[in-house]
């Protein structure tokens, strides 16, 4: 009876609410049998990030967001509200204000936790406890009926952008389609280094220059250089491309010519289908101090908004600017139980990088969290 009490008096407010914002000349009220929440908004929220320090140590620290941009889906058939996207993890749900606005001023109930007991919502003011699903109740302004919608909120368990591996099935790791252009160029008595949507390439071993192919190894001729060939790489040669644009290919080699290198050497090469481009250089500036240090094996692979260098001292470097620059990352590192000494990396093409230990053929798979 309390409860229908409360119901009753959050009407009657409403109606007079109604009544004081109409014309002094004007002595009817219009009421409306209109039942529908048409938008649901959050407001300011609280997130408790949770940190270790370099000692070690726990810490917790206190950031308020604007969730408004957050967009709320509103599913008027079955009467349930969610958000499109994910809240940040650690956001505290116990604590939500929110903004709702209804068809034709119809008035809010929150249903308690606890028991049946309907609260009087005011909107933007009321701190709600999103920890589980919320049951809000629109009554119209007539008293002819009300409606619920079940509103949920959902946080992440993880934060968005952290990389992860997980044990994977060796059968499975993502081989480059390119056995018959490898086996061509093992027959011509080349180094097969892979191949960009209009080339493919490779190492002459006895002259230690880069070759070409522009019919799937069936034809090598002597590839372009911008510069003498002395500068080229050598050793623990690695290469990987991908498309700038719908006509143009990035691609990138690194190595190195001697093991008391301070650096790897980098060369780059822009394919287009005029296959005219040439290979160019990328010395080492001076005053850069973000390059990529000499390591017996590097493997590169193209992520997400970078490329990625595998060493085989167990780091693992990035460059988002195509080469230029290159700085070690702590976003990714090799799984914690990965114990090898050579290794392979490979892109599915379908968001996940692979990593296989040539020694035991233990695998990885891992991918950015979204």
């Amino acid at each position: 009876m309390k409860r229908i009490f409360h119901v009753f008096c959050g009407l009657l407010t409403a109606i007079l609410v109604l009544t004081s914002c109409l014309n002094s000349n004007d002595d009817t009220t219009t009421l409306y049998s209109d039942m529908a929440i048409k938008s649901f908004t959050l407001g300011s929220v609280n997130r408790y990030v949770h940190e270790t320090t370099s000692e070690g140590k726990d810490t917790v620290y206190k950031q308020t967001f604007s969730a408004s941009t957050y967009k709320m889906n509103i599913d008027q058939l079955n009467h349930v509200i969610s958000n499109a996207d994910s809240l940040p993890r650690w956001t505290d749900a116990a604590h939500i204000i929110c903004n709702v606005t209804t068809v034709n001023n119809g008035v809010v109930y929150v249903k308690s936790l606890k028991s049946d007991t309907l609260f009087y919502f005011s909107s933007g003011v009321d701190s709600i406890d999103f920890t589980q699903p919320r049951v809000f109740r629109v009554y119209a302004t007539d008293g002819t009926g009300s409606r619920d919608y079940t509103v949920s909120l959902s946080v992440r368990s993880q934060e968005k952008g952290i990389f992860k591996w997980t044990v994977a099935d060796k059968s499975e790791f993502p081989l480059a389609d390119d056995t018959s252009l490898r086996q061509a160029a093992e027959q011509a008595g080349l180094l097969y280094l892979g191949k960009s949507t209009f080339e493919c390439y490779a190492m002459d071993p006895a002259t230690g220059l880069l070759m070409e192919s522009e019919d799937d190894g069936l034809q090598w001729k002597v590839d372009q250089l911008d510069t003498e060939e002395s500068l080229l790489p050598t050793a623990g040669l690695s290469y990987v491309s991908w498309v700038l644009d719908y006509k143009t290919d990035y691609a990138l080699l690194v190595g190195y010519r001697s093991e008391t290198d301070k650096a790897m050497t980098l060369w780059r090469k822009l394919v287009d289908d005029d296959c005219d481009g040439r290979w160019a250089y990328m010395p080492l500036a001076e005053n850069n101090p973000y390059y990529l240090p000499f390591n017996a094996q590097v493997q590169l692979v193209k992520y997400a908004d970078g490329v990625l260098a595998f060493c085989g001292d167990k780091t693992i470097y990035q460059s988002r600017d195509q080469g230029i620059t290159w700085k070690k990352t702590s976003a990714y590192q090799f799984p914690a139980d990965f114990t090898g000494t050579t290794f392979k990396v490979a892109y599915d093409g379908y968001d996940e990088l692979w990593l296989m230990d040539d020694n035991s053929g233990q695998t990885w798979k891992g991918k950015l969290t979204e």
